[in-house]
């Protein structure tokens, strides 16, 4: 994986004629690129999208229309193999992507295109700062 990465981050300074030593971070999104973090963020939301019935809405646990209710419902377990598995991993960052992307995730295609803009124009360098990003997309 890593000489994939060197190989892109090669090629994209090659298409723009940047520096050796410019930063790569800038130039991913230009060329159409999703850094590391946020292709492992695109991959669990494609994962989730494609499952989405086997996942939980708080509106449907609750009976208080609340603003939180389009929200993924976290179950409770202090098993930390599951706390760092897929599903849960992926409700926690779906519960953290802004509104007007997480409300298309009926919509599978719309929703993937969506997220796929909204992740390169962020080019996150590490899956933290797009957890705590409170930005609208």
């Amino acid at each position: 994986m890593l000489k994939y990465l060197n190989y892109k981050k090669e090629q994209s300074r090659l298409k723009t004629g940047s520096n050796v030593r410019t930063s790569c971070r800038s130039l991913f999104p230009m060329s159409g690129i999703l850094t590391f973090p946020s292709q492992y963020l695109f991959s669990l939301m494609r994962f989730l999208s494609r499952i989405l019935e086997f996942y939980t809405f708080n509106s449907t646990v609750y009976n208080y229309n609340t603003r939180n209710r389009m929200l993924l419902h976290k179950p409770s377990s202090l098993l930390t193999i599951y706390l760092k598995g897929l599903y849960y991993e992926s409700v926690a960052v779906f519960n953290k992507l802004p509104h007007n992307i997480a409300e298309l995730v009926s919509h599978n295609k719309s929703f993937l295109t969506k997220l796929k803009k909204y992740l390169l124009g962020k080019a996150f360098c590490s899956i933290d700062k797009c957890m705590n990003d409170h930005s609208a997309g």
